[in-house]
């Protein structure tokens, strides 16, 4: 039996200002990422649109994608709904708005399977205790149900609900696929943070699967330019997206290229070349500027797609031996305890009260190297060293434990020296868990008396028996 994906494109956005559809995250319009979400599971896409709001030339459509307009005379997803459902060449039809940019294609297949195989009329998700109408799969002769409500002046997609036989699936990623984009700041705060699926152990042993929220880390590309110049690269930093005109004038400032009042303008990076012009920001002052004054702290990522965490990635990737078949595997209780165990060893901080330590532990637990420094990376960097010295690199059967946090840069540090597991006692940015999914590193966070996250890779640990 095939699948049809419809996708719902057809509704106003005041409140969002403009039209969201093709508003971007991570480089995509909206209406891009949920029909590729749609496309990865069905057949055959269509999408839906207003009679007087046709899709925008914005949005590059893959081949073979149809376009149909709503129920005549009618607006909203109910009237998007039925001409989907009617124009669809199977009978069972994966829905989803237009707006669920985060969809996630093995929700889409759990949906899809619960009506094949459930024969129910419709599945929806279930999120907060409410259904999600619009994160969905229907059987085609839902149109006809869905007709008469709208003939009967109900335009609520959930009230259809009530007159059908639905089943309502959990699985995990659901709360994920059903978030939409109502007004900017939902996408802001997107681009700040993402959601994954983790394993987290509680302090009684038990190990379930939940939803974690990461702070966001991507590359800023930062350049200046004087009237009439060609723009000229400062630096490239980690930083979490949003407020990058601020970050950047701050940064220049501190290096003496800028001083208040002689910023004119700003822009982006090109939306033609570049993957994520969101990640470049070219500063614009009112005199020219000598490229001798420049001061250069960080070399440009470079790839095909421009300044993005995969190209820091794939530069990665290109630099080390896969490491997924490789390391030990160790019980949670060993790997929970290292944290304290690093605690006890930092003679510094406890005189201070203000250093970062790593150390790098044996698979049975015991601490091999301690390292302190002010910086996060100094002191990675030193323990890592250390073991260079000593010959023992790659660290292929040890764990690295951090005190702090964990940024891409780190795991990046750590993957090169062949290490396969990080236990941290602070929380991970999105881009250091994509970079160990990536590269094969068990990342573990949040590891504190006993409880923690483990974000990549399972294998290598031994979870308590439920």
């Amino acid at each position: 039996m095939g699948t049809t994906g419809l996708v719902l494109a057809g509704g106003a956005s005041r409140r969002f200002g403009s039209d969201k559809r093709v508003a971007l995250l991570e480089g995509v319009p909206l209406l891009r990422r949920a029909i590729d979400a749609v496309a990865a599971v069905s057949d055959e896409v269509i999408v839906s649109t207003a009679p007087d709001r046709p899709l925008p030339a914005g949005v590059d459509l893959p081949a073979g994608v149809r376009i149909v307009t709503d129920e005549p005379g009618h607006a909203g997803p109910l009237a998007g709904l039925i001409a989907g459902l009617t124009a669809a060449s199977h009978e069972v039809v994966v829905v989803l708005g237009g707006d669920h940019a985060w969809a996630r294609p093995v929700v889409l297949r759990a949906l899809r399977d619960a009506v094949t195989v459930g024969g129910v009329d419709a599945a929806v998700l279930e999120v907060d205790g409410r259904q999600q109408p619009l994160a969905a799969a229907y059987r085609r002769h839902v149109a006809s149900v869905a007709r008469q409500r709208l003939e009967a002046g109900d335009l609520r997609a959930v009230a259809l609900l009530e007159h059908l036989d639905v089943t309502v699936v959990n699985v995990p990623g659901a709360a994920l696929t059903a978030r939409d984009v109502d007004v900017p700041a939902d996408l802001d705060h997107a681009r700040r943070t993402s959601r994954v699926e983790v394993i987290a152990v509680d302090a009684d042993g038990a190990a379930a699967r939940v939803t974690d929220e990461l702070v966001g880390e991507e590359p800023l590309r930062i350049l200046i330019a004087g009237p009439g110049q060609e723009p000229l690269e400062v630096t490239t930093t980690m930083r979490t997206p949003g407020h990058e005109l601020e970050l950047a004038a701050g940064l220049l400032h501190a290096e003496g290229l800028l001083a208040a009042g002689d910023i004119t303008g700003s822009r982006t990076g090109a939306v033609v070349t570049d993957a994520r012009p969101d990640d470049t920001i070219v500063v614009e002052v009112r005199e020219p500027v000598d490229p001798d004054a420049l001061v250069h702290r960080h070399v440009p990522a470079t790839a095909s797609c421009g300044v993005c965490g995969r190209a820091s990635i794939d530069d990665l990737l290109a630099r080390i031996d896969p490491l997924h078949a490789l390391g030990p595997t160790i019980d949670w209780a060993v790997l929970a305890g290292l944290p304290d165990q690093l605690r006890a060893e930092q003679r510094a901080f406890d005189a201070t009260g203000g250093l970062h330590a790593t150390g790098i532990a044996t698979g049975d637990g015991t601490l091999v190297t301690v390292r302190e420094d002010v910086g996060r990376h100094n002191a990675l960097d030193a323990a890592i060293g250390a073991n260079l010295l000593a010959r023992d690199l790659p660290l292929t059967d040890h764990v690295v434990v951090l005190s702090g946090r964990v940024g891409f840069e780190l795991v990046q540090k750590v993957a090169v020296a062949g290490a396969t597991i990080i236990v941290a006692v602070g929380a991970p940015s999105n881009l250091a868990v994509r970079t160990a999914d990536a590269a094969g590193v068990t990342l573990c966070g949040f590891v504190r008396g006993g409880t923690g996250n483990v974000y990549t890779h399972p294998h290598r640990v031994r979870l308590p028996s439920p």
